[in-house]
C-alpha cells in the first residue's frame, strides 16, 4: 500500500506525462501499465495524458486509452476536448477539426518570430525545420512518429549547437527575448504563454464545476512535468533517465517510484487506487 496522509472523499481524475512515465522512453509502449488501466476505466476514472508531444503523436494513445476525457498538448499549448465532453459556454472555447480547444499558449507563428531574435545569439535549432530523418535519429522514433512530432502547434523542441554547456545561458537569452523554456527530459522546449500547470489547472476547474470536488493524482519524471505536480492533491515523481529525480520539488503529497516507465506506472497507481479504496 501507497502511505498516504490524505484518503480522497470525491471523484478521482489521474493526469499523467506519457514518455518515461506511462510510456517507455524507448519503446514509446505501455502495455506492462495494462492491469492499472483496466482499473482506471473499471473504476470511469478519468485519464488525462498532459505531454509535450504534439497532438497528432497523442492521438493514437488517447483513442485507445481516454477518449471521453480531454488531453493536454505540447507542455500546457492546448487542451483538446473530445465533442462528446460537456463543456459550456462558460469556458471560451473554438472548434478545431472534431475537437472543442481552450488555447492556453500562443501559435507557433508568434514563438518563431522570437526564436529567429534567439538564434542571433545562440547557435540551435528546432524541430520544425527538421527533416524527419533527422527527428527520428535523435529520439528513437520510427519515422512514422517523428513526421508525427515535427506536427508542433505551440512548442518548439530544440536541439543546441554546443550541447549542455550552453544550458543556463540559452533559458537566460530564452527569458530576454520573451519566451518561455523548460527542460524536458531530453530537450529543452520553447513556448509562450503556456505550461502543463495552467491547463491541468483548468482542466481541474471544469471538471470540479461539473461534478463537484475532486482527487487529482499527478505523474511525471521531468522538470516540464513539475508546474502540473504542483497543482495536484497527490504528485507521484518517477526516476528520470539518469536514474535520479527532478531536484528541489518538494509536495504535502509526494511519492517518489523507483523506476519510471509503465512497469513502475502500473504498479504505483494499482498501490494508490488500492489504498484509495481502503
Amino acid at each position: 500500500m501507497v502511505d498516504s496522509p490524505q484518503r480522497p472523499q470525491s471523484r478521482i481524475i489521474i493526469f499523467t506525462d506519457l514518455d518515461g512515465t506511462l510510456l517507455d522512453d524507448q519503446t514509446f509502449e505501455y502495455q506492462p501499465a495494462l492491469p492499472a488501466l483496466k482499473r482506471i476505466h473499471l473504476h470511469k476514472i478519468p485519464l488525462i495524458l498532459a505531454s509535450s508531444k504534439t497532438r497528432a503523436e497523442i492521438e493514437p494513445y488517447w483513442k485507445r486509452l481516454s477518449p471521453e476525457s480531454p488531453f493536454v498538448t505540447e507542455n500546457g499549448g492546448a487542451i483538446f476536448f473530445p465533442p462528446t465532453f460537456p463543456l459550456t459556454e462558460d469556458y471560451y472555447h473554438e472548434r478545431v477539426d472534431e475537437y472543442n480547444v481552450i488555447f492556453i499558449g500562443r501559435p507557433l507563428k508568434e514563438i518563431h518570430e522570437r526564436i529567429h531574435t534567439l538564434k542571433r545569439q545562440i547557435p540551435f535549432k528546432v524541430f520544425s525545420e527538421m527533416p524527419a530523418e533527422e527527428i527520428a535519429g535523435l529520439t528513437g522514433l520510427t519515422l512514422e512518429q517523428a513526421i508525427l512530432a515535427s506536427k508542433r502547434e505551440f512548442d518548439e523542441p530544440v536541439v543546441l549547437q554546443r550541447p549542455l554547456d550552453d544550458g543556463e545561458l540559452f533559458f537566460k537569452k530564452a527569458s530576454e527575448v520573451g519566451l518561455d523554456c523548460v527542460y524536458g527530459g531530453r530537450f529543452f522546449h520553447l513556448f509562450l504563454g503556456g505550461e502543463k500547470g495552467k491547463a491541468v489547472e483548468k482542466v481541474l476547474h471544469i471538471y470540479r464545476a461539473l461534478q463537484g470536488p475532486v482527487f487529482s493524482i499527478g505523474l511525471g519524471d521531468s522538470p516540464n512535468d513539475i508546474s502540473m505536480l504542483k497543482v495536484m492533491d497527490k504528485a507521484v515523481l518517477m526516476q528520470a533517465r539518469d536514474g535520479g529525480y527532478v531536484k528541489d520539488f518538494e509536495h504535502r503529497d509526494l511519492i517518489r517510484v523507483e523506476g519510471g516507465g509503465p512497469k513502475a506506472w502500473n504498479r504505483v497507481v494499482l498501490d494508490i487506487l488500492a489504498d484509495c479504496s481502503a
